[in-house]
C-alpha cells in the first residue's frame, strides 16, 4: 500500500498539467475516499502496544454542497492496528461541517459516533462481542493539489480522538492520519 501512495504522489505532476486553473465547481452532492498512513495512540485501554502507525482506512465522506464555500458531510475516518493478533479498526461516523476559506484550502469540523471492531475483512462472526461504541471528535484540514470542474485531488491531514465503551472498561484514543484524497461534485 505504502508503494502505492508513492506511485499516486510521483502521478500527480502529470494529472495537473489537464487540471491546470480550473476551479472546481462545488455544488450539490459530494463524496470523496482518501487512503494513507497514520499513528494512532491509545491514552487508555490500548492493551499492549499504545502507539501504533499503520494504513488509515476507510476514511470516507459523504454530503451536500450548501454553496461553493461551506459543504455537510458525514465522515467515517478510520486506522487500522493489530490486537492479540488480529487486526481492529478504530473508526468513527461523524457528521461534519466543511468550509473552504480559500480556493484550494479547506478545514473540516465535527462530532458524533466512535466504533472499535475487527477489520472488516478480519470479522469471523458478526455476533462478535468486540463490536464498540462511544463519541468521537474529527478535526481535519486540506490542501486541493489538483483541481478539476467537477473533482479534486487533495493532501489532507486529520487528528480523530475517540472515547468507545469495552465489556473491561474504556478504551481512549487519537489518531492522526496523512492522506491523499479523492473528491467528486
Amino acid at each position: 500500500m505504502k508503494k502505492l501512495i508513492l506511485i499516486l504522489i510521483c502521478l500527480l505532476p502529470m494529472f495537473s498539467i489537464s487540471a491546470q486553473n480550473q476551479q472546481p465547481i462545488r455544488k450539490g452532492f459530494s463524496i470523496g475516499a482518501s487512503v494513507g498512513l497514520g499513528v494512532l495512540h491509545f491514552t487508555q485501554g490500548g492493551g499492549d502496544a499504545n502507539t501504533g502507525a499503520d494504513l488509515s482506512l476507510p476514511n470516507l465522506k459523504l454530503g451536500w454542497m450548501i454553496n461553493e464555500k461551506i459543504g455537510v458531510f458525514l465522515n467515517a475516518p478510520g486506522q487500522i492496528y493489530r490486537e492479540k493478533g488480529r487486526d481492529r479498526s478504530f473508526e468513527g461516523l461523524i457528521p461534519a461541517v466543511q468550509y473552504w476559506p480559500a480556493n484550494a484550502w479547506w478545514i473540516s469540523g465535527g462530532a458524533g459516533l466512535g466504533m472499535d471492531f475487527p477489520a472488516f475483512y478480519d470479522v469471523e462472526n458478526i455476533e462478535d462481542k468486540a463490536f464498540n461504541f462511544g463519541k468521537g471528535v474529527l478535526l481535519s484540514a486540506g490542501y486541493e493539489v489538483i483541481q478539476g470542474k467537477k473533482w479534486a485531488m487533495d493532501v489532507q491531514a486529520g487528528l480523530f480522538m475517540s472515547s468507545v465503551h469495552l465489556d473491561e472498561g474504556q478504551r481512549d484514543g487519537a489518531s492522526f492520519t496523512l492522506a491523499l484524497g479523492f473528491n467528486f461534485y
